[in-house]
């Protein structure tokens, strides 16, 4: 076939003569040969390809395809993505053209041996498959340094085919990998898995899943569909959705006829809106109280789950020796092959998460071949796993309790550490993923959610901190009250304020209000003018200029930057102001010709004040920039709406000392807090506590 004729086979045209042979084989290293059966064996990782009505939009779909494996022409050339998607024949098969290869190396369809020799009775899998035609089959392994190795190359003809690996000395890292080459013909290669003789060591084999939704009916309905479709609902017992909105999912169009296609399965709880502590704990409650899964799979309603995870996550827990939560990744929808982190670890001596040593945040898996991002080879150990997908085992909700009533962030961290110290481990497994909206783009720590931010560490300090007044924690809520200081945004260190006087009444108070809190805040902030929004043509247009040297200025001469904040604002801040500010970025226009003291302006619509230069793309610089500004606007284009910032030194002083203060009395007392939360921590996980909160 020539080069030309095999690139139009990739584009799309199939070879309809897909004709299964029955016959079954049994594999050695190095040799195949055909037996009359094949010993039963337990399915690991099926190799599966993307669904075509996952996408939310053409873009996901297309982009999301290379995270699924690699093709190459038979010119050697790796294909692109839309051309390996144009492959894919249905959910379990791809048809190779002639000359050319399928590899499953990558994210999704990649083994990754190191979690299970590791982490589960693992230590050998069979490769097996069904071919169409002749082809070429390689299988590959990495080692923790991306150092690769060929451990199986031989030709096959039209039939199954069954290839065991040891993967025993793989468990500081490595991944498998398998190659299937079209030699003369174009084929289909399908039903790929690995496969175990290990017998489970967890008798339970069935899940419910727990979704927690808040005014998303659509997002669920996207779920659903998945899950019914292309999930295997022989191993899911119930989806239980605890609803706390006002928009319920099943006034959606078509949701009768999707309940049915759900056999049964799907339950609808509706409660307050107590949280995402108080959602998941009801589904943790739910599967308790039902007593027949083995496991409370939570999932956050604003994601697009993979539905191969529910499988290959209760695979991989029931192989495990102990009960372990298995947890699973997050991608970016608006980026499909971004990876939020491999893996996430809890810092006790600050008191903070983070992602995994030696592998980095926000990576993006295509942007280099699999084999050359050497960081996702090594085994990435967590602490906890975030509840965006996380497969816990109903005896650790029996034993350790419900979540923290966190109402929102940290009650993930905290059932990963309290479970950790109770001797039940948490194993992120790369392969098990979702896409969620992203933060990346956001900084949640400046709004609403300040409040929790700070009032929710300081909790976890009291309750799990081995260090005396938590560690680090107070010089990190410090640099957090100064930070949003310096930003113009005192309603942050109001909430700051709420949060720490909230701790200060106890945790009877913090349970009682669990529902009410969030009420509070949004009355709080009405009154605040850094949390208002205005329509974009009510806000300014005029923006200072700056030179390349008073840039510089802004990240270098910090301190000197502070003592700005003691001097009175400009009188034109209202009308002029200094920059346009986005949580990842800072624009403004530059202009050389400006001399030092005097100052310039440019008329610039807000809308198009990202086409500015970026005067700091560092989130660590921004406060360094900020603090020499004495207005700035933040602008929502999307939604046509946006923030002035404006520089009031006398309210950050009295909200600084305000808040500084409430430090202070809380340091103080210290161990007298620490025995009054870890006191009432038992109680406040219990299922009875939380019945009495799900029913108000």
């Amino acid at each position: 076939m020539s080069h030309e004729e095999s690139k139009h086979d990739i584009l799309g045209n199939h070879d309809d003569s897909h004709n299964h042979n029955n016959s079954n084989m049994h594999a050695t290293f190095g040799k195949v040969e055909q037996v009359s059966s094949v010993p039963v064996k337990q399915r690991l990782w099926n190799v599966v390809f993307p669904p075509e009505d996952m996408g939310v939009n053409a873009h996901f779909a297309q982009e999301a395809a290379a995270l699924y494996g690699a093709g190459y022409a038979s010119d050697g050339d790796r294909l692109s993505a839309s051309q390996l998607r144009q492959c894919f024949v249905d959910r379990t098969s791809i048809r190779i053209p002639a000359g050319s290869r399928f590899s499953s190396e990558g994210y999704f369809n990649g083994f990754p041996a190191a979690y299970w020799s590791a982490w589960t009775q693992v230590h050998s899998v069979t490769l097996t498959m069904h071919v169409s035609g002749e082809v070429r089959v390689r299988i590959w392994h990495s080692n923790s340094r991306a150092r690769v190795t060929r451990v199986y190359s031989d030709e096959h003809n039209s039939g199954s085919l069954a290839v065991p690996v040891d993967i025993s000395s793989l468990g500081a890292g490595g991944w498998l990998w398998f190659e299937v080459e079209a030699v003369q013909h174009a084929v289909v290669m399908s039903d790929a898995a690995w496969l175990s003789d290990s017998r489970p060591l967890q008798p339970a084999s069935s899940v419910s899943l727990a979704i927690t939704t808040m005014n998303k009916p659509e997002w669920c309905m996207r779920q659903f569909r998945l899950i019914a479709r292309y999930a295997d609902l022989s191993i899911i017992d119930r989806i239980v959705v605890v609803d706390q909105g006002t928009q319920h999912v099943e006034d959606c169009p078509g949701f009768a006829e999707l309940e049915g296609s759900l056999s049964g399965k799907l339950h609808i709880i509706h409660q307050a809106n107590i949280g995402g502590s108080g959602g998941f704990s009801r589904g943790m409650y739910e599967v308790l109280q039902q007593h027949t899964s083995g496991y409370a799979l939570l999932l956050d309603d604003d994601t697009v789950i993979e539905p191969e995870s529910i499988s290959r996550a209760v695979a991989f827990a029931r192989q495990c020796s102990e009960p372990t939560i298995v947890g699973g990744n997050m991608l970016f929808l608006t980026e499909p092959t971004r990876l939020c982190s491999l893996a996430e670890t809890y810092n006790a001596k600050g008191v903070f998460w983070q992602a995994a040593d030696g592998t980095p945040e926000f990576p993006d898996l295509a942007e280099k071949p699999f084999i050359k991002q050497q960081w996702l080879h090594r085994r990435a150990d967590a602490d906890y796993n975030a509840w965006w997908l996380c497969m816990i085992p109903s005896r650790v909700i029996e034993t350790i309790g419900l979540a923290y009533p966190f109402f929102i962030k940290n009650d993930d961290v905290e059932y990963g550490v309290r479970a950790q110290e109770a001797g039940f481990r948490t194993v992120t497994v790369p392969g098990i993923c979702l896409w969620h909206q992203s933060w990346f783009d956001k900084n949640d720590i400046l709004d609403w959610q300040a409040y929790f931010h700070i009032r929710n560490k300081i909790i976890m300090g009291l309750l799990h901190s081995p260090y005396p007044c938590g560690g680090n924690l107070f010089r990190q809520m410090l640099k957090a009250s100064l930070s949003a200081t310096v930003k113009m945004r005192y309603s942050a260190v109001q909430l700051h304020i709420m949060a720490v006087e909230d701790i200060l009444q106890g945790p009877e108070h913090v349970g009682k209000i669990l529902s009410t809190r969030i009420a509070d805040i949004r009355a709080m902030l009405s009154h605040e003018p850094d949390a208002q929004t205005k329509p974009i043509d009510q806000l300014p247009k005029l923006v200072r200029e700056r030179n390349t040297r008073q840039t510089r200025a802004l990240r270098t001469h910090a301190l000197l930057n502070l003592f700005h904040q003691l001097t009175p604002p400009r009188l034109n801040n209202r009308r002029i102001v200094d920059g346009y500010i986005e949580p990842t970025k800072i624009y403004g226009p530059i202009n050389d010709r400006v001399h030092v003291g005097r100052l310039q302006v440019t008329s610039i619509p807000p809308e198009r004040y990202t086409s500015l230069p970026v005067l700091t793309d560092r989130r660590s610089d921004h406060w360094k920039a900020m603090s020499a500004m004495d207005s700035a606007l933040t602008v929502d284009v999307e939604h046509q709406r946006g923030t002035l910032l404006l520089r009031h030194p006398l309210i950050a002083a009295a909200k600084l000392s305000r808040v500084i203060a409430a430090y202070f009395r809380l340091a103080c007392q210290w161990n007298t807090y620490r025995r009054r939360y870890r006191a009432a921590f038992a109680e406040m996980t219990s299922p009875d506590w939380w019945q009495r909160k799900f029913h108000m």
